[in-house]
């Protein structure tokens, strides 16, 4: 799988200010980094499979402290080597990445916070 970079504009949940979002996602791991304060956090991968067609749905329907973040890249799919969109669900406790081609899901657990001190 190639690692992706992408970027969510919203209201960071260390800082409080709108800054860009830095995320990136690798095969193991995955980081989302505010440009603004540089607070971190840490995701581990748990577990891989062909989950339930609804699971995004599931998850993201879900209220939380902080909101949910949804997002989609075309991509190809480590399981069915399609390229097709791939659903993006960042949680306060995890990332989902879902092939809607084939439902092949990648989830990562929420591991740690890295909060940078001025």
């Amino acid at each position: 799988m190639d690692s992706w970079k992408l970027i969510y504009t919203t209201k960071c949940y260390n800082c409080g200010k709108v800054a860009d979002q830095i995320i990136e996602i690798y095969s193991n791991q995955a980081f989302v980094k505010c440009s603004n304060c540089g607070a971190t956090r840490y995701y581990i991968l748990k577990k891989v499979g062909i989950e339930e067609d609804n699971i995004i749905e599931i998850e993201k329907d879900k209220k939380m402290k902080y909101d949910n973040w949804f997002l989609e890249k075309n991509a190809k799919c480590y399981n069915c080597k399609k390229y097709a969109p791939q659903d993006i669900l960042i949680t306060e406790s995890g990332m989902y990445v879902r092939c809607r081609n084939c439902g092949f899901t990648r989830f990562y657990r929420f591991h740690m916070v890295d909060v940078q001190k001025s």
